[in-house]
């Protein structure tokens, strides 16, 4: 027979939990886009599926680490994670999927203009990590124009 105990998470418990919960918000809202770049991306050197991957990652890390108190999002005072509200479904399906496909498809251009393939990687991180950054202070301007009518 085992017993229930509550105990506080160190630092590295709070992150494995943050990470399992940031990972559901942004992954599964995510589906279109992951759900496409899935079924029409070749396996073949550095594309489409490569940068997805990294992308995705960057969002989560980044979400991450705002929703544990690591790091600060951009332009607001609120800090952590936006909370996952009803409304909100809607704008972060957008949203994420809006930037997966400029991330993605933004950085193989990129690349492909500069012919050298790893840069559609890197650009797709870069944005994803800053977009995820700006994410907080698009929901507190979404419910600042809700109350204003």
């Amino acid at each position: 027979m085992g017993k229930l105990t509550r105990a506080e998470k160190n630092g590295f418990g709070r992150f494995l939990h943050d990470v399992t919960y940031v990972f559901a918000d942004v992954f599964f809202l995510s589906m279109p886009v992951l759900a496409y770049v899935g079924t029409t991306d070749s396996i073949e050197g550095i594309g489409a599926t490569h940068a997805t991957i990294y992308g995705l990652l960057a969002m989560i890390v980044t979400a991450t680490l705002i929703r544990g108190g690591w790091i600060r999002p951009l332009a607001t005072e609120t800090l952590g994670w936006v909370s996952l509200r009803p409304s909100l479904i809607a704008l972060r399906v957008l949203y994420y999927n809006l930037v997966l496909v400029v991330a993605v498809y933004g950085g193989l251009a990129v690349a492909k203009a500069i012919g050298v393939g790893i840069v559609a990687v890197g650009i797709a991180a870069i944005v994803g990590a800053v977009s995820i950054l700006s994410f907080p202070r698009l929901c507190d301007e979404f419910f600042a124009r809700l109350q204003r009518g």
